[in-house]
């Protein structure tokens, strides 16, 4: 920097000036690149963590929908045999047999598996699926194969027979 002193001509005064002015606009300069870094370095910081974020809700996503489709598979899997098994119960007439079942559906039923109530309702695509009509009507009046639920959505629908 140069120094000030009162014996300086005008010339070297005014170069004085030019120079102070040179380093200040050097100096102005050097700011406006390091606030353009930082607000850079800002941008990127905010998306990163954006970036992280949504990372981590689409992985928890991600890992309900596997256990939601391991539970509706794990549930379809014992629907065949637990109609098969009601099938018995209703040809043998065996109270131990119907305790087991009842105890089963129970056992289901805590963890969210329940069958859909059709009979004597009024027919519904959402639940149910017509695989024979008597007469004209839309109201249940028989069962061909049972409907479930797996907590609260539809994952077998119910056959029935529409009159």
């Amino acid at each position: 920097m140069v120094s000030k002193s009162k014996d300086q001509s005008p010339q070297a005064q005014a170069q004085a000036m030019m120079e102070l002015t040179r380093e200040l606009a050097e100096i102005q300069t050097a700011l406006v690149a390091a606030e353009s870094r930082a607000t850079t370095a800002e941008e990127r910081e905010k998306r990163a963590l954006a970036d992280y974020q949504n990372l981590v809700r689409r992985s928890q996503a991600e890992r309900l929908q596997v256990m939601k489709l391991a539970g509706v598979e794990f549930a379809s899997v014992l629907l065949a045999p637990l109609d098969n098994l009601n099938r018995a119960a209703s040809q043998l007439n065996d109270p131990g047999l119907n305790l087991v079942i009842s105890q089963f559906n129970q056992t289901l039923a805590q963890v969210g598996l329940e069958e859909i109530k059709v009979l004597g309702q009024k027919f519904d695509v959402n639940t149910m699926e017509a695989v024979e009509t008597q007469g004209g009507g839309e109201k249940v009046i028989g069962v061909v194969t049972k409907g479930y639920r797996l907590n609260g959505e539809v994952i077998a629908h119910a056959k029935v027979v529409l009159g």
